[in-house]
């Protein structure tokens, strides 16, 4: 969700307005998170777990979130202003009120970016900075951010906000985690404890253990058809009631883990959580400059800011940040289940599509960071009798 509060505009790029950000209040960034949940897109004719009807699950009352967003802001807190409004009713008098509607990151950006080490790595830069200078001393503009982020992330969240989901119950967040991401995915993260031992967490009965099968199948049957998409004589092999058969299953297998909007208010909070340290490696943040890890992109950033704090970050980083958006998307858009219908498939392959580059670099990025190439179509499997 943070990077959606930073989407350039009026000539401020997302650097300036992260930055606007990370120096918010906690308790403005908090007031954020529960406007956008009150604000979720929301459909009445759609069944709960819909990407337009995620949950039922009411917010913040409306009277308190207009006690929160009432008030003037204190003079130059411009991002305040702008976000405030961003989720509301037009202000033209008149004119019925128009809600913008909010729809969050699909699970599979948190799985992802939490892939990259990001949260366990900025987790002990914070650690670092508190116990000590062994880092140095940060720069005063990331005191705000290493506030914020340890309010935010490494407590207790606030008792009936939209994002609590810990208690005595589920008092581990990193088991939390990985729990939704193997009920939703059949996947666990690609790494365990900080000591390098396995994380302890309860795997549930109930998963999507086909995900990763039937979604690679998927990819494959899709670059055969982007490799046909030319063809205008020979053998094509193109086949669109195979993508869409895939896709029906893909929307099937994940819809059912979301039966009664399940997991919604989970899935919120983890990809708002992972969209935090996403953004913060996005430029070259205050804490980024504090700790000397200045580069040129998300990944370079993240292995240098994991040098500092020796725990290496994942080898693959670079490929799980390229995953990261556009696979959200596609998983959002076959929850939708417009791909069920085969007509609807080209869209994912011919070259006149504006689809059609995004699922390429899927392709490429889930290859490379898996090691099996989805450009190969498997060898069916001989049984013999």
């Amino acid at each position: 969700m943070f990077r959606r509060f930073t989407t350039p505009s009026d000539g401020l790029t997302r650097a300036q307005k992260a930055d606007s950000l990370f120096r918010l209040h906690p308790s403005e960034l908090s007031a954020l998170l529960e406007m956008a949940w009150d604000y979720r897109i929301w459909e009445s004719d759609k069944p709960l777990g819909h990407p337009r009807r995620r949950s039922d699950v009411a917010g913040l009352p409306d009277y308190l979130l207009d006690t929160l967003f009432s008030s003037a802001p204190p003079e130059g807190n411009n991002f305040f202003v702008e976000n405030r409004n961003s989720f509301g009713q037009t202000s033209i008098a008149g004119a019925p009120p128009i809600i913008r509607g909010t729809l969050w990151d699909h699970l599979i950006y948190a799985y992802l970016i939490e892939n990259t080490r990001a949260f366990d790595i900025f987790r002990r830069v914070i650690n670092e900075f508190l116990h000590g200078e062994k880092l140095g001393v940060p720069l005063a503009s990331a005191q705000h951010w290493l506030r914020n982020t340890e309010e935010l992330f490494f407590r207790a969240t606030p008792s009936f906000s939209i994002y609590s989901v810990d208690s005595f119950i589920r008092a581990d967040s990193g088991a939390s985690h990985r729990h939704a991401y193997y009920r939703m995915f059949g996947m666990d993260l690609n790494h365990g404890k900080e000591d390098g031992k396995p994380y302890p967490y309860i795997k549930p009965d109930v998963a999507n253990r086909e995900f990763v099968s039937t979604w690679e199948e998927f990819l494959r049957e899709i670059w055969i058809a982007i490799t046909n998409a030319n063809n205008t004589s020979g053998r094509r092999d193109t086949d669109d009631a195979a993508i869409a058969n895939h896709a029906r299953r893909l929307h099937d297998m994940l819809l059912t883990r979301r039966t009664n909007g399940n997991l919604s208010r989970e899935e919120f909070w983890y990809v708002s959580m992972m969209s935090w340290f996403h953004l913060t490696l996005e430029f070259d943040s205050p804490i980024v400059s504090s700790l000397r890890a200045e580069a040129s992109s998300e990944d370079e950033r993240l292995k240098k800011v994991a040098e500092r704090v020796n725990l290496p970050s994942h080898g693959k980083a670079f490929y799980f940040f390229q995953l990261a958006d556009p696979m959200s998307w596609l998983l959002t858009q076959i929850e939708t289940g417009i791909y069920n219908d085969p007509s609807a498939v080209p869209a994912l392959y011919l070259p006149t599509s504006a689809i059609e580059p995004f699922v390429r670099r899927i392709i490429y990025a889930w290859s490379e960071a898996t090691g099996r190439n989805m450009k190969v179509k498997t060898s069916p499997v001989s049984i013999q009798s």
